[in-house]
């Protein structure tokens, strides 16, 4: 291959990887936004009903004692 040809193809390459990055990002953003939505609401829900927040338990020794 002579040199303009291998720049086209790493040019090409460069590109395609940031459009897949892009894509990739903006779908890891949308499911994490609609996690964090999903727990507001369910948050909201709680509170309206005169609950805390769930605080995770820490380990299984520490419910059974």
């Amino acid at each position: 291959m002579n040199n303009p040809t291998t720049i086209l193809l790493k040019v090409v390459a460069l590109a395609g990887g940031a459009v897949v990055g892009a894509l990739l990002s903006r779908w890891v953003d949308e499911l994490i936004s609609k996690q964090a939505q999903s727990q507001s609401e369910y948050d909201k829900a709680r509170y309206a009903q005169g609950l805390g927040p769930i605080t995770p338990q820490s380990s299984a020794k520490e419910q059974s004692e």
